[in-house]
């Protein structure tokens, strides 16, 4: 009788331990599905006589799911207030703060040069992928302060939302050796180099130790596809623009780490 009490027991802990774990499944998955954003807009200019400096931001707001929708407003707040910067200060500081310091710049520009020039900040922001486990933003910006043309610029944040952390590219490549052949394949495709050919003799490419391939700064997910983006300047002269590099989830599986 009291071996079949223990076994009893025994059950009824396994059964409430296993009831505890599930619902705690149930409860964290809950949360994540509580994620939302929605777009938020904030345009502000400042003038001096007919000239003026215009900022134009858009970007995802978060809320719900805890502790996340926090996490991932103070990132998206810090990646916005780093493109608002001039020149070579990266202090992260209030978003206010970054816009009434790049007006201040404009201001000061305009006094020391009597220029007729005027400045342009202008950043698209979307989630382009939110799963269970990943979320990636994509900024896309444009920018103009002076000098011979305006600069375009793309960046993906990457977010694992389990543990509410950053990933870094080398969080998302599995395998770079093969990814990197993969990708030289597709590059070459894209800008019409034979696949015999090294891309060291065209003259078009900026290469590591001015012959090896590299992956780009900008990787991410959009829907079903993995991108890998070349910004202007970064492999190629400005002329050339940049290249964008897709990949079907199938093409890369093994390769970079799947949300």
């Amino acid at each position: 009788m009291m071996n079949f009490q223990k076994v009893k027991y025994s059950g009824l802990g396994l059964f409430l331990f296993l009831s505890f774990f599930f619902s705690s499944c149930q409860i964290g998955k809950k949360e994540l599905d509580s994620l939302r954003f929605e777009p938020k807009v904030f345009e502000k200019d400042s003038c001096l006589r007919s000239e003026c400096a215009r900022i134009s931001l858009v970007y995802p707001y978060f809320e719900g799911a805890g502790e996340s929708s926090d996490f991932l407003n103070v990132h998206v707040e810090q990646q916005m207030v780093m493109f608002l910067n001039i020149g070579e200060s990266q202090e992260i500081v209030p978003l206010d703060s970054a816009v009434s310091s790049f007006f201040h710049s404009y201001l000061e520009f305009k006094n020391e040069f009597d220029s007729p020039q005027e400045w342009e900040i202008t950043l698209d922001a979307k989630v382009a992928l939110q799963s269970q486990k990943m979320i990636c933003i994509a900024f896309d910006t444009f920018s103009y302060t002076g000098g011979a043309h305006p600069n375009t610029y793309r960046l993906y944040l990457n977010f694992d939302l389990e543990n509410n952390s950053p990933l870094k590219n080398e969080d998302l490549v599995l395998d770079k050796a093969n990814l990197l052949k993969l990708a030289e394949s597709k590059f070459k495709k894209y800008h019409d180099v034979d696949e015999l050919t090294a891309l060291s003799e065209d003259n078009r490419f900026f290469l590591k130790n001015e012959k090896e391939f590299f992956l780009p700064a900008a990787m991410g997910f959009e829907d079903e596809e993995f991108i890998l983006y070349y910004n202007p300047y970064e492999i190629g002269p400005y002329v050339m623009g940049s290249t964008e590099l897709r990949f079907t989830k199938e093409e890369v599986k093994g390769l970079v780490r799947i949300p």
